[in-house]
């Protein structure tokens, strides 16, 4: 949206419920205290900032509570457990609160209580590994950092790209970044991809695919196609734990096929088609 003659020089917050009558003014100050706004590419937090004639507005809401059911239990180890998070679930606490997050749902719903070692967007699903007491916990944080931890999405974009393996290496918030990419279905509309991580970047694989020209189907603030939900899911987490390999993987969620249908995949399964190491 852009600001118009009779908005300019009112405050961020006065403006924007004007040019986006679904949010009230409470609701927008909470989205710009929240870093959701942004006024020609820069976040802005501050609601008494004026605006300019024909700057544009863009406003991301922030992470809901889950919509997908409870999390998962993949495996439940003396010194961790795996999950499998739904989308649309933060893992730790937002400026809303800790209710309707992984990390608050991890005091309860794992026996003991466990505690966060890692991250993955609210919006994207998949395999988790959380630490069933401190000491694993630091252990965990020291593997994730010596990359010790491999990480493999399936991911859904659109347009399909021309190529059949890539390493999308674009730097983000001027640090490395890594992503290895390849092809592992098509359909007239898109593709399917299966992503590797050496770096864990905010956001990585859905920046990166996107400044590639491809953005995951269903992540609109990079381009994507409108869908039910975001088409990336954390698909198998593998590591080594006390001299023991560890594998985990959690199958495609059941809300992609309608949308793998609109696409006109015609594959029984994405999983199967997943490389074996």
């Amino acid at each position: 949206m852009h600001v118009t003659k009779t908005r300019a020089g009112e405050r961020l917050d006065r403006a924007l419920p004007a040019l986006a009558p679904q949010l009230s003014r409470s609701r927008a100050r909470q989205l710009i205290e929240g870093g959701s706004v942004f006024v020609d590419g820069r976040r802005v937090r501050v609601c008494s900032r004026t605006v300019s004639e024909g700057q544009r507005i863009v406003c991301h809401e922030l992470a809901a509570p889950a919509e997908a059911g409870e999390p998962r239990i993949v495996t439940l180890e003396t010194d961790f457990a795996v999950i499998d998070k739904p989308t649309r679930m933060a893992v730790e606490p937002t400026r809303q609160g800790a209710k309707g997050t992984l990390s608050e749902w991890a005091k309860t719903g794992v026996p003991g209580g466990a505690l966060v070692t890692h991250r993955l967007d609210a919006a994207t699903s998949g395999l988790i590994v959380l630490a069933r007491n401190r000491e694993t916990q630091a252990a965990l944080n020291r593997m994730f950092a010596a990359h010790e931890v491999k990480r493999t999405y399936v991911a859904v974009v659109t347009p399909a790209p021309s190529w059949d393996r890539i390493k999308l290496d674009e730097p983000l918030d001027l640090r490395p970044a890594v992503t290895h990419a390849s092809v592992i279905a098509r359909s007239p509309k898109g593709a399917a991809l299966v992503l590797d991580l050496e770096t864990g970047r905010n956001r990585q694989i859905r920046r990166h695919l996107s400044l590639a020209g491809h953005p995951v189907l269903g992540d609109l603030d990079a381009g994507g196609q409108k869908a039910a939900r975001l088409l990336l899911h954390a698909v198998r987490l593998s590591f080594t734990w006390k001299g023991r390999p560890c594998r985990y993987e959690a199958g495609v969620p059941p809300a992609w096929t309608a949308e793998l249908d609109r696409l006109g995949f015609t594959v029984p399964s994405l999983e199967a088609l997943l490389p074996s190491v």
